[in-house]
């Protein structure tokens, strides 16, 4: 979905994807070849999140519209890292042999899933 929302969202604006090219490369210093943009836009090849970063700040639209998430994805994904951070908070609190026991069962029991 990126590389057609960053189409769209370029396409929209008029820019070719040379002008894009180059105007990412002056407005912040270079990094990006047209090349690498059709790439993007072809998904073939998965942009870092600076660039995605960049190019929504170009295009005036937001990283969520050209990673193509809408807000009820978005809160999922924040809980799923609040818990994680509390599991980690909870983890440190117990004593190291405790700890270790629960992290010797997270890692059979992710091992066991990657056998499936």
């Amino acid at each position: 979905m990126f590389g057609e929302n960053l189409k769209l969202a370029r396409i929209e604006r008029g820019y070719t994807l040379e002008y894009l090219a180059n105007l990412y490369n002056n407005t912040f210093g270079g990094g990006l070849s047209k090349g690498t943009l059709s790439k993007h836009e072809n998904g073939k090849q998965e942009p870092m999140i600076r660039v995605v970063a960049n190019l929504s700040k170009l295009l005036n639209v937001s990283i969520d519209y050209l990673l193509d998430k809408d807000q009820a994805e978005i809160e999922k994904e924040m809980e799923k890292f609040r818990n994680r951070e509390k599991m980690i908070k909870m983890l440190d609190q117990l004593s190291e042999d405790r700890r270790q026991v629960i992290e010797n069962l997270i890692a059979l029991e992710w091992t066991q899933q990657q056998q499936k």
